[in-house]
């Protein structure tokens, strides 16, 4: 089920079946239910999740009173990409709105495996180029 649903992913789409497969064999599993807070606002992240089914709200702001609704999420979407690369505050946090169901991949297992498939490596860096790229051209137009 993890391959399948990582090639759902924007950040893994354009990737092989073989390494879609690598990938997804050190994924994990992780229900969360509703109301229950997944990332927390400005802890430090070690990984990311991809939804499986469900709803999450991404929100901002002091959780115990009035929180911003910055977005929700469902089915395929992933949050807390950048905590696979390095140690950084989680710039907003998730909590899920009905049961759901998440795949979670640990920054430590995903970099590590990285370095034993340098073809994956150079692949999602072009992804995640193209996506900046994209997201830069829509602030110039």
């Amino acid at each position: 089920m993890s391959a399948e649903a990582l090639r759902h992913v924007w950040l893994f789409s354009e990737l092989t079946d073989d390494q879609l497969e690598s990938i997804s064999n050190f994924t994990f599993e992780k229900n969360f239910e509703p109301g229950e807070l997944i990332v927390e606002e400005g802890q430090t992240g070690n990984g990311l999740y991809v939804i499986v089914s469900g709803t999450v709200e991404v929100l901002k702001g002091d959780l115990a009173a009035n929180p911003q609704v910055l977005a929700k999420r469902g089915a395929g979407d992933v949050f807390g990409e950048m905590a696979l690369l390095g140690e950084w505050p989680r710039t907003a946090s998730v909590r899920a709105v009905d049961s759901v169901q998440c795949l979670g991949i640990d920054r430590w297992v995903f970099l590590s495996q990285l370095e034993r498939q340098p073809q994956v490596t150079i692949r999602m860096l072009q992804i995640l180029a193209q996506r900046l790229r994209d997201s830069d051209a829509r602030f110039v137009e």
